[in-house]
């Protein structure tokens, strides 16, 4: 579980730094704020990422019947999403401005996330 954490963490670090170099609406002020970022963002997943889990899910289940369950391929970015929000509105050097660069930089988590395991 510590070592889940530790990545969970280190990922959304790196996808943060990266997604405030890509996108415009992304605003980290110090690269510490990175770091800070990263773990505010894993101790949200950790605390509070299975009730966010699974109100998504509730909240998903009837475009998943319709889609035959495809509908939940989009799961874990609608989780991170509503993570790298409430991490927004907790840190003051950290600003995401609008729907489009939290949707890409929740993407980019999600890839980082999904990658890193697999790379260590």
């Amino acid at each position: 579980m510590f070592k889940q954490f530790i990545v969970q963490a280190l990922a959304a670090g790196l996808a943060v730094i990266v997604g405030a170099k890509l996108m415009p609406g992304v605003r980290i002020r110090k690269i510490q704020t990175a770091l800070v970022v990263a773990g505010v963002f894993a101790l949200l997943n950790l605390l509070l990422g299975w009730l966010v889990s699974f109100l998504v899910a509730v909240a998903l289940l009837p475009a998943a019947i319709l889609t035959l369950g495809l509908a939940y391929l989009f799961f874990g970015l609608v989780v991170n999403s509503v993570l790298l929000y409430a991490t927004d509105k907790l840190i003051d050097d950290f600003e995401i401005r609008g729907f489009g660069p939290l949707f890409g930089t929740a993407a980019l988590i999600s890839i980082a996330g999904w990658l890193l395991p697999r790379l260590l």
